[in-house]
C-alpha cells in the first residue's frame, strides 16, 4: 500500500511540474502601429513592443476577371517596414501581428 501511495504521489508531482513546464508564453504586444499607401504599395510599421508584423491589403485586382485578392507582406520586426505592390485598388490595409 505504501508503494502505491508512493507511485500515485510521485505521478501528482510529475503531472504537476509538466503543467507549469507547458506554460505557453506571452503573447506579443506591437505598439504604435500604422498602414500607409503610396501609389500600388501598401506598407505598416510598429514602432514599439515585441514581436513581429506584416502589412495585409485586400481589394479589387487591376484586371476586373480576377475579381477580389489579398496579399500579405514579410513578417518583419519592430521598427522595420514590411511593404506589398498591391496589383490593384485597396479597399482594406492593416497590420498582422505575430508572436
Amino acid at each position: 500500500m505504501r508503494n502505491r501511495v508512493t507511485a500515485l504521489s510521485a505521478t501528482a508531482l510529475l503531472t504537476a511540474s509538466l503543467l507549469v513546464g507547458s506554460a505557453s508564453p506571452a503573447h506579443a504586444t506591437l505598439t504604435g502601429c500604422t498602414t500607409w499607401q503610396e501609389g500600388y504599395i501598401v506598407y505598416s510599421k510598429c514602432t514599439g513592443g515585441t514581436g513581429t508584423q506584416a502589412v495585409y491589403v485586400s481589394g479589387v485586382h487591376v484586371n476586373p476577371a480576377v475579381g477580389w485578392i489579398a496579399m500579405t507582406g514579410p513578417r518583419v520586426g519592430v521598427g522595420e517596414i514590411s511593404s506589398v505592390n498591391f496589383p490593384g485598388t485597396v479597399r482594406y490595409r492593416w497590420t498582422t501581428l505575430y508572436d
